[in-house]
Protein backbone atom coordinates (compact mmCIF):
# COMPACT_ATOMS: atom_id res chain seq x y z
CA UNK A 1 0.00 0.00 0.00
CA UNK A 2 1.28 3.37 -0.65
CA UNK A 3 0.40 6.86 0.48
CA UNK A 4 1.14 10.39 -0.03
CA UNK A 5 1.57 12.06 3.01
CA UNK A 6 0.51 15.51 3.12
CA UNK A 7 -0.37 15.98 7.02
CA UNK A 8 -2.20 12.95 6.97
CA UNK A 9 -2.48 10.35 4.07
CA UNK A 10 -3.90 9.65 1.23
CA UNK A 11 -3.79 6.66 -0.75
CA UNK A 12 -2.28 6.63 -4.35
CA UNK A 13 -4.19 4.70 -6.57
CA UNK A 14 -2.03 5.59 -10.00
CA UNK A 15 1.78 5.95 -9.12
CA UNK A 16 2.40 7.76 -12.63
CA UNK A 17 0.78 10.72 -11.06
CA UNK A 18 3.32 10.67 -7.72
CA UNK A 19 5.66 13.55 -8.45
CA UNK A 20 9.40 13.72 -6.92
CA UNK A 21 8.81 16.08 -4.35
CA UNK A 22 6.13 14.36 -2.43
CA UNK A 23 6.67 12.44 0.46
CA UNK A 24 5.59 8.52 0.42
CA UNK A 25 4.63 6.21 3.31
CA UNK A 26 4.43 2.76 2.15
CA UNK A 27 3.35 -0.14 4.05
CA UNK A 28 5.09 -3.78 2.50
CA UNK A 29 4.74 -7.17 3.74
CA UNK A 30 8.47 -8.81 4.50
CA UNK A 31 8.10 -10.79 1.33
CA UNK A 32 7.66 -7.46 -0.87
CA UNK A 33 10.37 -5.68 0.56
CA UNK A 34 12.77 -8.53 0.34
CA UNK A 35 12.18 -8.79 -3.32
CA UNK A 36 12.12 -5.24 -3.78
CA UNK A 37 15.22 -4.28 -2.06
CA UNK A 38 16.95 -7.05 -2.64
CA UNK A 39 20.93 -6.52 -3.00
CA UNK A 40 20.90 -3.01 -1.01
CA UNK A 41 22.63 -2.47 2.30
CA UNK A 42 19.87 -1.33 4.36
CA UNK A 43 17.85 -4.68 2.83
CA UNK A 44 20.37 -6.84 4.74
CA UNK A 45 20.61 -4.85 8.24
CA UNK A 46 16.38 -5.02 8.08
CA UNK A 47 16.20 -8.48 7.42
CA UNK A 48 18.68 -9.63 9.86
CA UNK A 49 16.61 -7.76 12.52
CA UNK A 50 13.11 -9.30 10.76
CA UNK A 51 13.97 -12.72 10.83
CA UNK A 52 13.82 -12.48 14.76
CA UNK A 53 12.91 -9.42 16.48
CA UNK A 54 13.35 -9.47 19.83
CA UNK A 55 13.46 -5.77 21.01
CA UNK A 56 13.61 -2.64 19.18
CA UNK A 57 16.50 -1.31 17.82
CA UNK A 58 17.84 1.22 15.53
CA UNK A 59 20.72 1.38 12.74
CA UNK A 60 21.92 4.75 11.43
CA UNK A 61 23.06 4.19 8.05
CA UNK A 62 25.17 6.70 5.80
CA UNK A 63 21.70 8.21 4.26
CA UNK A 64 18.78 6.15 5.94
CA UNK A 65 17.34 5.20 8.85
CA UNK A 66 15.92 1.26 9.67
CA UNK A 67 15.44 -0.20 12.66
CA UNK A 68 12.89 -2.59 14.05
CA UNK A 69 10.04 -1.93 17.10
CA UNK A 70 8.85 -4.99 19.04
CA UNK A 71 5.29 -3.60 21.18
CA UNK A 72 4.30 -5.97 23.93
CA UNK A 73 0.71 -7.54 23.85
CA UNK A 74 -1.00 -5.69 27.13
CA UNK A 75 -4.17 -7.83 27.23
CA UNK A 76 -1.21 -10.87 26.97
CA UNK A 77 2.09 -9.67 27.96
CA UNK A 78 3.49 -12.91 28.38
CA UNK A 79 2.23 -14.71 25.34
CA UNK A 80 1.73 -12.16 22.72
CA UNK A 81 3.42 -9.31 20.85
CA UNK A 82 3.73 -7.22 17.64
CA UNK A 83 6.81 -6.17 15.95
CA UNK A 84 7.24 -4.32 12.70
CA UNK A 85 10.48 -3.16 10.88
CA UNK A 86 10.82 0.78 9.60
CA UNK A 87 12.92 2.66 7.09
CA UNK A 88 13.20 6.41 6.88
CA UNK A 89 14.77 8.43 3.90
CA UNK A 90 14.03 11.91 2.51
CA UNK A 91 10.90 11.70 1.61
CA UNK A 92 10.15 8.24 2.60
CA UNK A 93 9.18 6.80 4.90
CA UNK A 94 7.75 2.29 4.63
CA UNK A 95 6.87 -0.23 7.10
CA UNK A 96 7.26 -3.44 6.61
CA UNK A 97 4.21 -5.34 8.40
CA UNK A 98 2.76 -8.98 7.68
CA UNK A 99 -0.50 -7.66 9.54
CA UNK A 100 -2.57 -4.82 9.50
CA UNK A 101 -1.72 -3.69 12.91
CA UNK A 102 0.21 -0.54 11.10
CA UNK A 103 -2.36 0.58 8.62
CA UNK A 104 -5.01 0.36 11.43
CA UNK A 105 -2.79 2.52 13.96
CA UNK A 106 -1.61 5.24 10.49
CA UNK A 107 -5.40 5.98 9.43
CA UNK A 108 -6.58 6.62 13.01
CA UNK A 109 -2.98 9.51 13.26
CA UNK A 110 -4.75 12.85 13.47
CA UNK A 111 -3.46 15.20 10.81
CA UNK A 112 0.39 16.64 11.53
CA UNK A 113 -0.74 20.43 12.58
CA UNK A 114 3.62 21.04 12.53
CA UNK A 115 4.52 22.82 9.47
CA UNK A 116 8.75 23.10 10.23
CA UNK A 117 9.31 19.81 10.53
CA UNK A 118 10.01 16.74 8.38
CA UNK A 119 6.85 15.16 7.52
CA UNK A 120 8.03 11.70 6.97
CA UNK A 121 9.45 11.63 11.07
CA UNK A 122 6.79 13.37 12.37
CA UNK A 123 4.53 10.86 10.96
CA UNK A 124 6.94 8.28 12.87
CA UNK A 125 7.39 9.71 15.78
CA UNK A 126 3.01 10.39 16.09
CA UNK A 127 2.64 6.83 15.53
CA UNK A 128 5.16 5.69 17.89
CA UNK A 129 3.86 8.17 20.51
CA UNK A 130 -0.20 6.66 19.80
CA UNK A 131 1.34 3.08 20.55
CA UNK A 132 2.11 4.57 24.12
CA UNK A 133 -0.72 7.38 24.02
CA UNK A 134 -2.34 5.18 27.40
CA UNK A 135 0.20 3.64 28.75
CA UNK A 136 0.29 6.26 31.62
CA UNK A 137 -3.17 4.93 32.76
CA UNK A 138 -2.00 0.99 31.87
CA UNK A 139 0.46 1.41 34.68
CA UNK A 140 -1.46 2.91 36.98
CA UNK A 141 -4.59 0.33 36.07
CA UNK A 142 -1.32 -2.31 36.51
CA UNK A 143 -0.38 -0.77 40.23
CA UNK A 144 -4.15 -1.23 41.28
CA UNK A 145 -3.50 -4.73 40.76
CA UNK A 146 -0.39 -5.10 43.30
CA UNK A 147 -2.74 -2.66 45.91
CA UNK A 148 -5.17 -5.64 45.24
CA UNK A 149 -2.75 -8.54 45.86
CA UNK A 150 -1.66 -6.15 48.81
CA UNK A 151 -4.91 -5.96 50.59
CA UNK A 152 -5.56 -10.13 49.62
CA UNK A 153 -1.98 -10.38 51.70
CA UNK A 154 -3.22 -8.05 54.49
CA UNK A 155 -6.31 -10.26 54.83
CA UNK A 156 -3.98 -13.55 54.81
CA UNK A 157 -5.58 -14.71 51.62
CA UNK A 158 -2.40 -15.85 50.57
CA UNK A 159 -2.99 -19.04 48.50
CA UNK A 160 -1.93 -18.03 44.88
CA UNK A 161 0.29 -15.08 45.90
CA UNK A 162 3.27 -16.71 44.73
CA UNK A 163 1.96 -17.66 40.90
CA UNK A 164 0.32 -13.99 41.06
CA UNK A 165 3.66 -12.47 42.03
CA UNK A 166 5.94 -14.79 39.62
CA UNK A 167 3.31 -13.45 36.67
CA UNK A 168 3.79 -9.63 37.83
CA UNK A 169 7.57 -9.78 38.20
CA UNK A 170 7.95 -10.90 34.69
CA UNK A 171 5.22 -8.89 32.87
CA UNK A 172 7.03 -6.12 34.48
CA UNK A 173 10.41 -7.13 33.58
CA UNK A 174 8.80 -7.09 29.82
CA UNK A 175 7.56 -3.54 30.14
CA UNK A 176 10.56 -2.43 31.63
CA UNK A 177 12.46 -3.80 28.54
CA UNK A 178 9.94 -2.48 26.28
CA UNK A 179 10.16 1.60 27.41
CA UNK A 180 14.09 1.32 27.50
CA UNK A 181 14.28 0.09 24.32
CA UNK A 182 12.04 2.85 22.89
CA UNK A 183 14.11 5.69 24.97
CA UNK A 184 16.91 4.61 23.76
CA UNK A 185 15.83 4.28 20.22
CA UNK A 186 14.00 7.79 20.07
CA UNK A 187 17.27 9.53 21.35
CA UNK A 188 19.50 7.60 19.13
CA UNK A 189 16.82 9.29 16.18
CA UNK A 190 17.15 12.84 17.78
CA UNK A 191 20.82 12.42 18.33
CA UNK A 192 20.55 13.11 14.17
CA UNK A 193 23.94 11.14 13.32
CA UNK A 194 22.90 11.32 9.63
CA UNK A 195 21.46 14.50 9.27
CA UNK A 196 18.54 13.97 7.87
CA UNK A 197 16.18 15.30 10.31
CA UNK A 198 16.06 19.43 10.95
CA UNK A 199 16.27 20.86 14.40
CA UNK A 200 12.95 20.65 15.44
CA UNK A 201 12.46 16.92 14.52
CA UNK A 202 15.42 16.36 16.96
CA UNK A 203 13.41 18.37 19.76
CA UNK A 204 10.48 16.06 19.19
CA UNK A 205 12.57 13.19 19.38
CA UNK A 206 14.03 13.94 22.66
CA UNK A 207 10.71 14.53 24.21
CA UNK A 208 9.70 10.93 23.03
CA UNK A 209 12.75 9.57 24.65
CA UNK A 210 12.04 11.88 27.71
CA UNK A 211 8.10 10.06 27.87
CA UNK A 212 9.70 6.56 27.25
CA UNK A 213 11.98 7.25 29.79
CA UNK A 214 9.00 8.18 32.38
CA UNK A 215 7.34 5.14 31.67
CA UNK A 216 10.53 3.27 32.24
CA UNK A 217 10.40 4.61 35.78
CA UNK A 218 7.07 3.54 36.42
CA UNK A 219 7.62 0.26 35.08
CA UNK A 220 11.18 0.51 37.75
CA UNK A 221 9.12 1.95 40.23
CA UNK A 222 6.12 -1.34 39.93
CA UNK A 223 9.17 -3.96 40.04
CA UNK A 224 10.40 -2.40 43.46
CA UNK A 225 6.81 -2.44 44.95
CA UNK A 226 6.88 -6.44 43.82
CA UNK A 227 9.85 -6.65 46.02
CA UNK A 228 8.04 -5.10 48.76
CA UNK A 229 4.72 -7.12 48.69
CA UNK A 230 7.21 -10.24 48.56
CA UNK A 231 9.04 -8.87 51.66
CA UNK A 232 5.85 -8.39 52.96
CA UNK A 233 4.77 -11.73 52.05
CA UNK A 234 7.68 -13.52 53.81
CA UNK A 235 7.18 -11.42 56.95
CA UNK A 236 3.67 -12.64 57.01
CA UNK A 237 5.11 -16.38 57.00
CA UNK A 238 7.35 -15.87 59.46
CA UNK A 239 4.12 -14.33 61.63
CA UNK A 240 1.65 -17.21 60.98
CA UNK A 241 4.93 -19.31 62.15
CA UNK A 242 6.30 -18.00 64.99
CA UNK A 243 2.08 -18.03 66.14
CA UNK A 244 1.86 -21.68 65.66
CA UNK A 245 5.26 -22.32 67.57
CA UNK A 246 3.91 -19.57 70.46
CA UNK A 247 0.97 -21.88 70.51
CA UNK A 248 2.76 -25.18 70.25
CA UNK A 249 5.14 -23.56 73.10
CA UNK A 250 2.22 -22.53 75.35
CA UNK A 251 0.40 -26.29 74.66
CA UNK A 252 3.82 -28.09 75.71
CA UNK A 253 4.25 -26.13 78.59
CA UNK A 254 0.92 -26.92 80.13
CA UNK A 255 1.25 -30.36 79.63
CA UNK A 256 5.02 -30.45 81.21
CA UNK A 257 4.40 -30.93 84.73
CA UNK A 258 1.50 -33.78 83.56
CA UNK A 259 3.34 -35.76 81.67
CA UNK A 260 5.91 -35.30 84.68
CA UNK A 261 3.07 -36.51 87.28
CA UNK A 262 2.03 -39.77 84.67
CA UNK A 263 5.99 -40.20 84.34
CA UNK A 264 6.30 -40.04 87.81
CA UNK A 265 3.06 -42.36 89.66
CA UNK A 266 3.54 -44.63 86.64
CA UNK A 267 6.90 -46.36 88.19
CA UNK A 268 4.18 -48.76 90.39
CA UNK A 269 7.01 -48.81 93.30
CA UNK A 270 5.42 -51.10 96.02
CA UNK A 271 6.50 -48.77 98.38
CA UNK A 272 4.85 -45.80 96.97
CA UNK A 273 1.80 -44.82 99.41
CA UNK A 274 -0.52 -43.33 96.98
CA UNK A 275 -0.81 -46.79 95.58
CA UNK A 276 -2.68 -48.17 98.21
CA UNK A 277 -4.15 -45.09 99.51
CA UNK A 278 -8.18 -44.62 98.76
CA UNK A 279 -8.33 -40.96 97.55
CA UNK A 280 -4.66 -40.95 96.02
CA UNK A 281 -6.72 -41.55 91.84
CA UNK A 282 -8.90 -38.68 92.71
CA UNK A 283 -6.24 -36.54 94.46
CA UNK A 284 -4.01 -36.53 91.42
CA UNK A 285 -6.46 -35.64 89.23
CA UNK A 286 -7.20 -32.42 91.27
CA UNK A 287 -3.63 -32.09 91.68
CA UNK A 288 -3.45 -31.87 87.69
CA UNK A 289 -6.52 -29.53 87.24
CA UNK A 290 -5.12 -26.94 89.51
CA UNK A 291 -1.59 -26.71 87.90
CA UNK A 292 -3.19 -26.51 84.65
CA UNK A 293 -5.62 -23.84 85.49
CA UNK A 294 -2.75 -22.43 87.28
CA UNK A 295 -0.81 -22.05 84.33
CA UNK A 296 -3.61 -21.50 81.77
CA UNK A 297 -3.98 -18.11 84.34
CA UNK A 298 -0.66 -17.16 84.59
CA UNK A 299 -0.14 -16.83 81.10
CA UNK A 300 -2.71 -15.11 80.66
CA UNK A 301 -1.49 -12.90 83.28
CA UNK A 302 1.45 -12.45 81.20
CA UNK A 303 -0.41 -12.06 77.63
CA UNK A 304 0.99 -15.30 76.32
CA UNK A 305 -2.21 -16.30 74.85
CA UNK A 306 -2.26 -12.64 72.51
Amino acid sequence: MKFRLNKKLIPIEDESEVQKNEILVEIVSMAEFDERYKGTYHHEVIMQSLEHIQYSKVDILRSCIVGTVLIPDKQDLLEKEFGFGFYIHRGHLLFIDDTDTIYRIASRLPEIKALDTTLEARFFLELIEFIINDDVLYLQRYEDQLVTVEEELIDHDIDTFHTDILRFRREILILNGYYQQLADMMQMLGENKNSIFNMEDCRMFRVASNRADRLYDNTKMLREYTVQLREMYQSQIDIMQNKTMKVLTVVTTIFMPLTLIVGWYGMNFSGMPELEWKHGYLTVIIVSLLVVIGEVLFFKWKKWFE
